[in-house]
């Protein structure tokens, strides 16, 4: 009885919570297309997502910020289940199985921040073990190409979803970069930088502007030997990294 109970209280959770293809089912939990996007089942589903996330992300945050991290995440992923709700309600293929079928977990948003992260930097070398450094944009290709191969096989609409987020994050990015969002930025800076009073230096100035300086060198380094250098933050990285060419 107890084990009933039980499998009667998942299946409610997991239609309650993943993305249905069809529409008529959708009206009756709209929040699923949110939802869907951390739900997960099996132990090893979300487990291949999450260091799938953890790669990506790293990548992505070191060039763009946490927010666009979000949005292209949630974004990418709503985009997926709107791709593959569509294949699902245009193609004939699809229709014995429309009623049921049901998409969830986090593999179109990931997808998403990963094509977008390798247009942006697509000679990116990934060190995969075993192979040594792979450029990210054949890694990319890779997943893309299987899903493509896969969607007649097996899981169809999760394959569906990884490309629509593919193409989210790609077009996204792309558009991004055409309209110069990041370059605007750092012109921006190096403007207000130009603003500052260039007369020379006093030699207690000197000397106090070097002290400052070798203070701070100090501290990063100090804080790279008790927790390792992604722990800098990317500010800190450009004042290492600027000093040390000097």
């Amino acid at each position: 009885m107890s084990n009933d109970f039980d499998e009667v209280v998942l299946s409610k959770i997991v239609l309650s919570l993943s993305f249905p293809a069809s529409i008529h089912n959708f009206l009756y939990r709209p929040w699923s297309i949110i939802t869907s996007l951390f739900f997960h089942i099996h132990f090893w589903h979300i487990l291949f997502n999450m260091l799938m996330f953890w790669i990506a992300g790293r990548i992505f945050l070191q060039y763009i910020s946490e927010k666009k991290l979000l949005l292209t995440y949630l974004l990418g992923g709503v985009f997926g289940n709107l791709v593959y709700a569509f294949a699902y309600n245009i193609f004939p293929v699809f229709q014995n199985v429309l009623p049921t079928s049901m998409a969830f977990g986090a593999s179109g948003s990931i997808m998403a921040i990963l094509a977008a992260i390798t247009v942006y930097k697509p000679q990116y070398n990934l060190q995969i073990v075993f192979l040594g450094p792979i450029k990210l944009k054949w890694i990319t290709i890779i997943f893309i190409v299987i899903d493509l191969l896969s969607i007649s096989k097996s899981n169809a609409g999760g394959h569906i979803a990884h490309l629509g987020g593919v193409l989210y994050g790609a077009t996204y990015m792309f558009f991004s970069m055409k309209n110069n969002i990041y370059q605007t930025t750092k012109k921006k800076k190096k403007k207000y930088c130009t603003s500052y009073d260039t007369r020379p230096l006093s030699d207690e100035e000197y000397n106090a502007k070097k002290k400052a300086e070798n203070d701070r060198i100090d501290a990063i380094l100090d804080k790279i030997s008790k927790n390792g250098y992604d722990a800098l933050t990317a500010e800190e990285k450009e004042f290492l990294f600027s000093k040390s060419r000097k």
